[in-house]
């Protein structure tokens, strides 16, 4: 068991400050709490695994603002791409399953029902289709999305 380096009681190897005088020890977690905690949430992954993560249908947007605001893919235009490319898709998903179709139902039904559906699974098809190409380790740019990604990139640099 490690000691304090200011008084000499015990202290727990993963303290950064002595329970007893409050001294700072060396070697301690980030917290003082005793638990150890990363520099970044983003930690330790690669540049793949970052981008397989940013297109995760639905839930891949939380990885792409995570990474898109983490400082380890600060100057990584392909993690920041890919960040960018799957935001972009979420919008057009949002716009796709909520706002278009409140503007088609209007008129007949299962017209615009049948129009929504194909929208909702080409995009969804786009999200897959990224998704395997990111795993292959190879970057996609979509038609409009990826020049929109592209811009966001290097306008953030």
């Amino acid at each position: 068991m490690p000691y304090c380096t200011s008084c000499g009681s015990p202290v727990g190897a993963e303290n950064s400050y002595c329970p007893h005088c409050g001294a700072r020890q060396p070697g301690g977690s980030r917290s003082g709490y005793g638990r150890s905690y990363a520099a970044s949430p983003s930690w330790n992954i690669s540049d793949r695994t970052a981008s397989i993560l940013c297109y995760v249908p639905v839930f891949g947007i939380i990885a792409a603002i995570v990474f898109l605001a983490s400082q380890q893919f600060r100057y990584n235009t392909r993690v920041r791409f890919d960040g960018f490319q799957s935001v972009y898709l979420f919008v057009l998903w949002l716009i796709v399953s909520s706002a278009l179709p409140t503007l088609l139902y209007a008129g007949y039904p299962p017209f615009e029902h049948s129009i929504v559906a194909l929208l909702k699974l080409a995009v969804f098809g786009c999200w897959l289709y990224v998704l395997i190409k990111a795993a292959q380790n190879q970057q996609v740019h979509l038609p409009i999305i990826g020049d929109l990604a592209a811009r966001s990139t290097t306008e953030q640099l």
